[in-house]
């Protein structure tokens, strides 16, 4: 009976989660050219943002917004995965952080499955963690940005007028940093937008890319769709944060952390392939 009664439990829960969940908002990027990385940056902190090159990215979606509490914690509660800390700073529609990249991996299956879409990754886990074992690039489900993805729609993509910080030349006005944050995450979209209309791509939490993370990658980097090195240890994540100086806070500026380790400022950014 016990065992009955925790089942129908589980069950509500899942039926609870599925009645309120509805489907990101999701801004189409036209694919176009663009200069990747940053030549001018002086110190030892930008040598892995260079060379500047040229590269093409083909069409895709990338979340309005980045993923909140509110969205994840509906996965949690499907799932049974463990719910994030917020750090004090609230749930609702902040940003989710502390969220591994892994984390962000089983997110996007399951918002895949749940809206009957093709998923992106599979992967097994074993005694070395999630192991990706293929991508389907041309899947419709949901997946992280590659990191060409990111910085490309973070600059206005074809609609960029070419601003320091997307969508404008005073960084106060669309991201949320060490300077004006408080120190703490804040709702997203509270903020001025870029050119596409996304919101937060600077400041209030970092973002998860799919990318490896290869200091040198840029020398050799492909110039069509870039998805970075084959192999790695660290994935990379783009944007600043909250608590990120305002020396950081740089379209090209590229952060690298452990897959499986959630991080205070970490969240992610959905990305689908335009089909």
């Amino acid at each position: 009976m016990k065992k009955l009664i925790s089942t129908l439990f589980l069950l509500a829960i899942v039926i609870v989660a599925f009645s309120q969940m509805k489907e990101p908002e999701m801004v189409f990027v036209q694919g176009g050219e663009f200069y990747m990385g940053n030549d001018y940056s002086p110190g030892q902190n930008a040598r892995d943002e260079k060379p500047e090159h040229k590269v093409k990215v083909s069409d895709f979606y990338i979340g309005k917004y980045e993923v909140t509490f509110e969205e994840f914690d509906l996965f949690c509660g499907a799932t049974g995965y463990p719910r994030p800390d917020d750090g004090g700073f609230g749930r609702g529609k902040h940003p989710v952080i502390n969220v591994s990249w892994v984390g962000a991996i089983k997110y996007c299956n399951w918002l895949s499955t749940s809206f009957r879409l093709d998923k992106v990754y599979e992967f097994r886990e074993d005694s070395l963690g999630l192991v990706i074992e293929k991508v389907n690039w041309d899947a419709n489900g949901y997946r992280l940005p590659t990191e060409a993805e990111w910085e490309f729609a973070a600059r206005g993509g074809v609609e960029s007028k070419g601003y320091p910080y997307p969508g404008s030349a005073n960084l106060d006005e669309v991201a949320w940093y060490s300077e004006n944050s408080g120190d703490e995450t804040h709702e997203v979209g509270q903020k001025k937008p870029n050119e596409l209309g996304l919101y937060d791509m600077l400041g209030n939490a970092f973002e998860w890319c799919w990318d490896y993370y290869d200091p040198k990658y840029y020398a050799n980097s492909p110039d069509t769709d870039p998805r970075g090195p084959e192999f790695g240890r660290d994935r990379v994540y783009r944007g600043g944060s909250f608590k990120s100086p305002k020396e950081h806070m740089r379209i090209t500026k590229r952060f690298h952390f452990m897959p499986n380790k959630p991080q205070g400022t970490i969240g992610f950014r959905l990305a689908r392939t335009k089909k």
